[in-house]
């Protein structure tokens, strides 16, 4: 498929805030705009699944009321993000991308930041096929006032593909543009009046059916999909999926494999969902995500073994806690419900595993299922306390709190599985065991490189409860409020933030966790912080000049409120909801970015090599192929030179030319060892690419058709033995001298 065709699908995932930043020059007032439900009345008969988006012109107001919004928009990290970008493109198109495609990220981002301001839904609908897959992709953008730049952005696009790589179709009245070469895949792209359609799969254009006569309403299926002023919103209609899932298997003659399958989901219990939805949209300062899974009741497998959580449970998490969270699950009917999943779809497999679990618990002296998961009730409150609140514990950590049924098993099987790991890690790991007062016992988990970091996870059964924390001082302070709660300092229920959290959530939650973003975020920028120097650093290497500061956004953080998210069943289904600022994933990825760019920089560097190295050993390839159609027509002689093979095998010129040769390299790309045949010594080489310009190594063609990169050593010792089997003396080959290395070469 051309580069086109993917690059419409990889800039519907750029990321919002682009689209939302605020301009330099105020726009005229924007006129009335089409929200995600409009799409709904375009898209297509019997979809299967879609994700639609509101487009930054309908979100732009909403977005700058919020924390994200006002974080991105802030000075700081707008000049932060500019000068990084900048600097980034600039090494990607010198490192990476060749003269000619030196537009190229530049020309995408441009039509991203246009399509993205738009509304767009994009999916998969069902179709008949008599023998094609009975389903076909669809991306439908509403263009509206911006399709000439939309339009001038998008013949960008497709300039970017050679002559004759698109074409024009009809897609029934319309004239549409396809790739020249589908693959076996079908697609098309085009306008019909403001709306931009993709699709695949599609040849009799139902993607495009209601595009000139919009429905008066959205189809039944879904039609009560929350889509208004959404952000995004997805939906999978699984039955549907289903059914479409059931024609191929029929088609295919899968229909038992199919079944097994069936009786895997029965098993777990997602059988009886019959749809999936999720939106996320801005709510004053907040990120509101809402989530449901219908299904009716009673409800089986896993889906059973959630049970209602008691906010009573807060009681017993610290107050400086920055994340707090309970959950009340039957562990062991889980265990037990994907064991029976495994048994049905596979029976074979499931023996093996209860064979070896048989023998791993023989060896601890433990049945897992029995003896810890059988143990546990199910309620269980987690919380961590961040860095720098608890002066005893100056890297905070984390405490988890689960009810049990029979401690005096429990606290017996984390024994022997305590012993068993000392055992098998040969002292390595070292649990310490220490009878306390009311016949306790603290049992420490001691790891030396954890240690000196203050993490020593300890553990002990209190009555009917398991206390679990990450070092000494934190499970000495937890127990004081297990077991004292009148006389322990105030809990996480009574301060201000959860209770605004808490405040009318709905009856029988199966899941609840609470943040104190404030707290979170300052931290994960203090981490940040201290990263950032070693980020700085490593891109200093590779050329790239990054900001020497982080955005402060101090004014923001006091401004950020707690966040909640929160999971519960009704007569439909189990509904989930996010409330907060949304930093804690926003800034958690930045985190991960960081890191990511960090360990990728010295990276970057060698990326344009490894690509060039790879596309040279796919020319030898084709080399090699053209010399057996050519011995084929020659009584298995092999060409005298390589050019012979354009003339001859119909070989690309393209192909002898290799693009790691600098350009003031007068020399050949690839060396061709002539006088050979095709029933030679398999082991001969056929051809290299030149080690004039290499240093780490080359590409090698072998008379077996093969092509590998080899290192210089064993390329030399290859050489020397094609030569010699050839009954030739070998040419003096010398290896490019690296930078503070050494000279490969032959003769030595």
């Amino acid at each position: 498929m051309v580069r086109f065709f993917h690059i419409l699908f990889i800039c519907t995932a750029l990321l919002l805030p682009v689209g939302c930043a605020k301009k330099d020059k105020p726009a005229a007032a924007p006129q009335e705009q089409t929200p995600p439900l409009g799409l709904m009345t375009v898209a297509p008969d019997n979809v299967l699944a879609f994700v639609a988006g509101g487009g930054c012109d309908n979100l732009k107001g909403a977005f700058e009321k919020s924390i994200l919004g006002r974080i991105w928009n802030d000075p700081e990290v707008q000049t932060f993000f500019n000068t990084a970008t900048e600097q980034l493109l600039a090494k990607v198109n010198e490192e990476i991308l060749d003269a000619n495609e030196a537009q190229f990220p530049s020309i995408v981002l441009d039509f991203a930041k246009l399509a993205i301001n738009r509304p767009i839904i994009a999916g998969a609908a069902m179709k008949e096929s008599e023998d094609g897959p009975p389903v076909y992709g669809f991306a439908i953008l509403d263009a509206g006032e911006k399709k000439p730049e939309i339009a001038a952005a998008l013949d960008k696009l497709e300039a970017l593909d050679k002559e004759g790589d698109i074409v024009e179709v009809e897609v029934g009245p319309f004239k549409m543009h396809a790739p020249a070469d589908d693959r076996g895949v079908p697609g098309y792209w085009g306008w019909v009046d403001n709306y931009m359609v993709l699709a695949i799969n599609d040849p009799n254009g139902l993607a495009i059916k209601y595009l000139q006569q919009p429905r008066a309403a959205a189809p039944d299926n879904i039609r009560q999909v929350p889509t208004v002023n959404d952000i995004f919103t997805l939906y999978v209609d699984c039955q549907k999926a289903a059914d479409v899932a059931k024609t191929v298997a029929d088609r295919e003659s899968a229909s038992d494999r199919l079944a097994v399958i069936a009786t895997v989901i029965e098993k777990l219990g997602f059988n009886s969902v019959a749809n999936l939805t999720s939106a996320a949209r801005f709510a004053g300062s907040d990120l509101l995500v809402t989530e449901s899974i219908e299904m009716p009741e009673p409800r089986t497998g896993i889906f059973a073994s959630l049970r209602p959580v008691n906010l009573k449970m807060f009681d017993m998490v610290d107050a400086r806690a920055v994340r707090a969270g309970a959950v009340n699950c039957n562990i062991a009917a889980i265990y037990d419900t994907i064991m029976a999943a495994i048994e049905a779809g596979a029976p074979g497999v499931s023996a093996k595993i209860d064979k070896k679990i048989t023998e791993i618990q023989s060896e601890m002296k433990v049945d897992i299922r029995k003896d810890v998961l059988g143990a546990l009730a199910g309620p269980a409150v987690f919380y961590s306390i961040p860095g720098g609140v608890i002066m005893e514990a100056p890297g905070g950590g984390f405490v988890a709190i689960a009810e049990v049924k029979d401690g005096k098993l429990l606290d017996k099987a984390l024994a022997s599985l305590g012993e068993f790991a000392s055992t098998e890690a040969e002292d390595a790991v070292r649990i310490n065991s220490q009878p306390q007062d009311g016949g306790r016992t603290l049992h420490t988990c001691v790891i030396a490189p954890l240690a000196m970091m203050q993490v020593m996870p300890c553990w002990m059964v209190v009555d009917d409860h398991i206390l679990i924390a990450s070092n000494p001082v934190l499970h000495k302070l937890a127990l004081a409020r297990l077991t004292s709660p009148r006389s322990a300092p105030k809990s996480i229920r009574t301060t201000e933030g959860f209770k605004k959290a808490a405040a009318g959530l709905p009856g029988d939650l199966v899941y609840i966790s609470y943040t104190d973003s404030k707290v979170q975020f300052k931290q994960i920028m203090l981490a940040l912080q201290g990263v950032w120097p070693m980020v700085n650093m490593f891109a200093a290497k590779a050329d790239i000049r990054l900001p020497a500061m982080l955005p402060s956004l101090t004014g923001i953080i006091e401004d950020m409120g707690p966040s909640v998210q929160y999971s519960w069943f009704d007569d439909k289904g189990l509904h989930s909801i996010y409330r907060g600022s949304g930093v804690e994933v926003s800034a958690g990825s930045i985190a991960g970015v960081a890191l990511g760019m960090g360990i990728a920089m010295p990276a970057l560097a060698r990326t344009r090599q490894i690509a060039y190295r790879l596309h040279a050993g796919t020319n030898l390839s084709g080399i090699g192929k053209a010399c057996l159609i050519y011995a084929n027509d020659y009584d298995g002689k092999l060409p005298a030179n390589l050019e012979e093979l354009i003339e001859k095998a119909e070989l690309s010129p393209k192909s002898l030319e290799s693009k790691s040769k600098p350009k003031d390299f007068d020399g050949l790309s690839f060396i061709y060892i002539p006088g050979q045949t095709d029933n030679m010594d398999m082991r001969n080489i056929i051809s290299y690419e030149n080690p004039a310009f290499l240093s780490d190594g080359t590409n090698v063609l072998y008379m077996d058709g093969h092509t590998v990169w080899v290192k210089p050593d064993e390329f030399l010792r290859d050489l020397e033995a094609t030569y010699k089997r050839l009954g030739k003396e070998m040419p003096e080959i010398k290896f490019k001298e690296k930078t503070g290395g050494s000279l490969f070469s032959f003769p030595r």
